[in-house]
């Protein structure tokens, strides 16, 4: 499945979409490849641990920290992001999401390491600009916050790869769900007054973990981001809907939107990757009870 007797890194591992990666990069090793997570605390450490995977306790905003978790590593997913709450500061994301995705790479760079995986968002792209988002667009999603943070991480990578020829390999993933998370529900107040017509892209965490599959044994990519999502987002509606919910009545007179934000074109990641959605809706996902 990997290349032979790989060490592969997962930083973010407790998070929404690293909790459930981590199971799946462990159930397609080889005889010889090993998965190490960053955790920072003990008891995630333990849960990990029993579940086959190495793991160095450590924050991934700590220099020496960092370090350590590379000693010795093949491939890196930097699944790491801290996300949109009010226990979340503007300093943290920049911290997490830019400074030590940044350096992380840097010393990946220096180590030997054959493959960095960045997970980033489809946010970075900002406004639409008329039809789906593709990879050569324009980043311009505002400063600061979630995507402001994950704009400026791959616009230093990108300068990282002029001065030393290391590119990561970036997932630029659409509204992740699936398998329990709470995203869907979480995210519903902020689209309650949005229009009931509105799409929302979205992937399943099982794509997303396919997609990060593909992304560390094709070859031949470094450097190059991928739009990773499904073949059609859900309106507002329906997503209401999906969590057993439904909106005001009304809420399709909503102020006008832009029908295109987020919409991301996935062609390059079918060709290159041959990423197919194994859930092409969230719809299908519903029916196939794996939400």
């Amino acid at each position: 499945m990997m290349a032979e007797h790989e060490t592969i890194l997962v930083t973010g591992a407790t998070g929404q979409v690293g909790r459930r990666l981590v199971p799946r990069l462990l159930s397609w090793r080889e005889p010889g490849d090993r998965v190490r997570v960053l955790v920072r605390t003990e008891a995630a450490g333990e849960r990990f641990a029993a579940a086959g995977a190495q793991v160095v306790l450590g924050d991934l905003r700590d220099a020496e920290d960092r370090e350590r978790a590379l000693d010795g590593v093949d491939v890196v997913v930097n699944a790491a992001a801290a996300f949109r709450g009010a226990e979340v500061t503007e300093q943290e994301m920049a911290e997490v999401n830019r400074d030590a995705a940044v350096d992380l790479a840097r010393r990946a760079a220096k180590t030997g390491v054959r493959r960095f995986v960045q997970v980033s968002t489809n946010l970075v792209y900002g406004p639409g600009v008329g039809r789906p988002v593709r990879e050569d667009d324009e980043l311009r999603a505002a400063p600061g916050g979630y995507p402001g943070s994950k704009r400026e991480a791959e616009e230093q990578l990108a300068r990282l790869r002029a001065e030393t020829g290391f590119g990561a390999v970036t997932l630029r993933i659409a509204f992740v769900y699936g398998e329990g998370d709470p995203h869907i529900e979480q995210a519903l107040p902020r689209f309650a007054a949005a229009p009931a017509h509105q799409r929302l892209p979205m992937v399943h965490h099982a794509d997303v973990g396919q997609a990060v599959r593909r992304a560390i044994r094709t070859p031949g990519i470094d450097g190059r981001a991928y739009n990773i999502g499904d073949d059609a987002g859900p309106s507002v509606y329906e997503l209401f809907e999906l969590a057993g919910r439904r909106p005001e009545t009304g809420v399709a007179a909503a102020a006008e939107h832009d029908p295109w934000f987020g919409v991301a074109d996935t062609t390059r990641a079918h060709r290159d990757l041959g990423f197919t959605p194994r859930y092409p809706t969230a719809r299908a996902a519903w029916r196939a009870g794996a939400l």
